[in-house]
């Protein structure tokens, strides 16, 4: 082979990179999530585009299809990302409340979706598999088509997640739900293809199906754990990663097991075995976006735009009871579950996105049941160019209304105002370089308000929090200092870890106490149209106090917030740049 083999591979990269940083630019200039741009790059990009209008297509699908395991090891870090998310202390700090959400939410969506099939196929389109009644094929449609609808694109979901620098309740509960409804889907896809579509075969393939990707990654991911050991820089968790996933992804095909599962298991196995899985997952941090950036582009670029024309009703009652079903069944899992207000409303439209684990599974039908699955096959491709484009909009929109982004990350991601701009960017900086003074800087960062930095979706205790769920609270959280309020949420004060741990070696106190009786005055508070200048005078007079609440003075010292120094610093550092 020659280097001429390679190069429709490498033109590809340079415009996979290339068109997401266009893509991404203008996704910024449009106030939309980059992630949306990237997808919109590679469908530019795509073949399937390139057929419908009749030009030359840029990336050549043999391209695409050498570049399918770049997708996949993409795919499988994120998965191990979501993967690390389902650690004892994530399940145990909602206990059955988030179980008892993921099954409200997934089992409406799925009851939504199949209603919409039944109507659909014995009212419109009666369709009927040779070999099955009209009856039968619906039902096969009903149960297929409701479990794929379960499932949530952990890849967009968690890119939006990062690129809003989105931290709260709701960001740990919509990560935690990814999880298990992509669980939840793939398990019941794979029992369902059984008992419907190979009813004949035993349990051993069953079992094997639903066991081997577990103990692919999860052996993978205990020996991972035991290597970290011995390693301490952050390069070397990087290339384990690394490493680990390309394993688990080869491993999986030639086992020809659930990939999907596999990393799954592998992200949950490395959380819960390794006591450096933070060190592993900030060290995977640091080098997995332009491999996420990829993935989009080319998860847009393998889009099949000419199913569009194909979904017909039964697609359209797909995306519409998918959409009332995430939403509704949000709502009703959070009220189960006894969750707050803006986890009911909001949760919903952070699981609308829906792209790899859908097709993946959409595919296997398509070849286990081709009678049937190609039709399945259809709707689900169709539908997922619609919610590949809705979602990230809709996964932002729902952590920016639930109050877990700072305004500021949303403020920052403007794009450069033209080439004049860049080019003025360029001399000043070959100015500088060769010592003549800069003529130009940056507004003062101290200008900006609190308001626009702070953290609004707050965890709180109520002043009569009893002291045993008080400190299950503080077990399974960040913060060290929490803010109390009274009924009608106005600010009482602060209760600090450190001022408690007393308590604990005297229980028979701890009947008695409440969260009332341990509160402070908090030394410093902030108010929301203070600059962030008298916000940093604030932090260096109390350099011990990591989080700072935000009332308002004028509501009755109502908490509207907290700002904590890592977010004010930050602040400083990026409009400085």
């Amino acid at each position: 082979m020659t280097i001429m083999d390679f190069f429709p591979v490498f033109t590809a990269l340079s415009c996979i990179f290339l068109g997401a940083l266009v893509g991404g630019r203008l996704a910024a200039l449009c106030h939309v999530p980059r992630v949306t741009g990237y997808l919109l790059a590679g469908m530019v990009l795509s073949p399937s585009l390139a057929h419908l209008l009749g030009w030359h297509p840029i990336l050549k699908p043999e391209a695409l299809h050498t570049l399918d395991l770049l997708s996949q090891v993409a795919l499988g870090m994120i998965l191990l990302s979501i993967g690390g998310q389902l650690r004892p202390e994530n399940l145990r700090r909602w206990r059955h409340r988030i179980l008892l959400f993921s099954l409200a939410e997934t089992g409406l969506t799925l009851l939504l979706v199949g209603g919409a099939a039944v109507v659909v196929n014995l009212l419109f389109l009666r369709y009927a598999v040779p070999g099955l009644s009209l009856a039968m094929t619906t039902f096969y449609l009903v149960v297929f088509l409701g479990i794929i609808s379960v499932a949530t694109a952990p890849a967009a979901t968690l890119m939006v997640v990062r690129e809003c620098e989105s931290e709260g309740p709701l960001t740990q509960a919509t990560l935690t739900l990814v999880g298990l409804n992509n669980i939840l889907a793939l398990f019941g896809f794979v029992l369902a293809a059984h008992w419907l579509v190979k009813p004949s075969e035993g349990m051993a393939p069953l079992l094997g199906q639903l066991l081997s990707p577990i103990l692919v990654g999860g052996v993978v991911g205990l020996l991972l754990a035991i290597w970290a050991e011995r390693l301490d820089k952050g390069n070397e968790f990087k290339l384990l990663l690394l490493g680990g996933v390309v394993l688990v992804t080869v491993m999986c095909r030639l086992l020809q097991c659930d990939p999907l599962l596999a990393h799954l298991a592998l992200g949950a196995s490395l959380a819960n075995g390794s006591p450096r899985w933070h060190r592993l997952a900030a060290a995977l941090q640091e080098i997995d976006y332009p491999v996420y950036v990829a993935f989009f582009v080319l998860a847009g670029a393998n889009l099949h735009f000419e199913t569009l024309a194909h979904i017909g009703l039964l697609g359209i009652g797909y995306v519409i009871a998918r959409t009332a079903g995430k939403i509704g069944g949000a709502w009703l899992g959070a009220r189960l579950g006894r969750f707050g207000e803006r986890m009911r409303r909001w949760t919903g439209m952070t699981l609308l996105a829906q792209a790899g684990v859908a097709i993946g599974l959409a595919d296997s039908l398509s070849r286990q049941w081709p009678a049937g699955g190609a039709m399945v096959e259809t709707v689900v491709l169709g539908s997922v160019v619609i919610f590949e484009l809705i979602g990230p909009l809709a996964v932002r929109h729902g952590l920016v209304r639930a109050g877990e982004v700072p305004i500021l990350s949303l403020l920052e991601k403007r794009a450069p105002e033209g080439a004049f701009e860049g080019l003025h960017h360029v001399v000043q900086h070959f100015r500088s370089s060769l010592g003549i003074p800069a003529g130009h800087r940056l507004k003062d960062p101290g200008d900006i308000l609190v308001r626009h930095v702070m953290r609004r979706n707050v965890e709180t205790l109520c002043e009569n929090t009893p002291f045993n769920e008080l400190l299950r609270l503080i077990a399974h959280s960040r913060y060290d200092r929490f803010p109390v309020v009274d009924q009608e949420d106005r600010f009482v004060g602060m209760v600090d870890y450190s001022e408690i741990r007393s308590l604990l070696f005297e229980p028979s106190l701890a009947q008695l106490i409440v969260a009332s009786d341990l509160v402070h005055t908090a030394r410093a508070q902030l108010h929301p149209d203070q600059s962030l200048r008298e916000a940093l005078e604030e932090v260096q007079q109390h350099p011990d106090i990591s989080y700072f609440p935000v009332v308002d003075p004028e509501r009755g010292s109502c908490l509207l917030g907290i700002l904590s120094q890592n977010d004010l610093l930050a602040a400083f550092r990026k409009q400085g740049k």
